[in-house]
């Protein structure tokens, strides 16, 4: 399933749906354990899509770099492209 299927979540997408969503996408495309996973999409979104510096060394124990770039930009895209979480249109 392409990233597109995931991303078009309609009308302003609440917090579990954000989660939910970038999940599932990063869970189809990389092999990382499920609690890192987790812990990563969770950390994304509460930091607006970007993972500090601390925890992003964290995770590079557990997940490959081109991962966490993909889970920024993922994230980035569903929280702020158009009629994202904080899109414009929200304001």
């Amino acid at each position: 399933m392409s990233t597109d299927a995931y991303l078009q979540t309609g009308p302003q997408p609440n917090y579990h749906l954000c989660y939910r969503t970038i999940l599932c996408a990063m869970d189809e495309r990389y092999d990382i354990r499920g609690y890192v996973l987790a812990e990563m999409v969770r950390t994304c979104l509460k930091h607006r899509a970007t993972l500090p510096a601390a925890q992003r060394a964290y995770f590079l124990q557990y997940a490959q770099s081109e991962a966490i770039s993909d889970l920024e930009n993922l994230t980035a895209i569903l929280l702020f492209g158009p009629l994202g979480r904080f899109s414009p249109e929200e304001y």
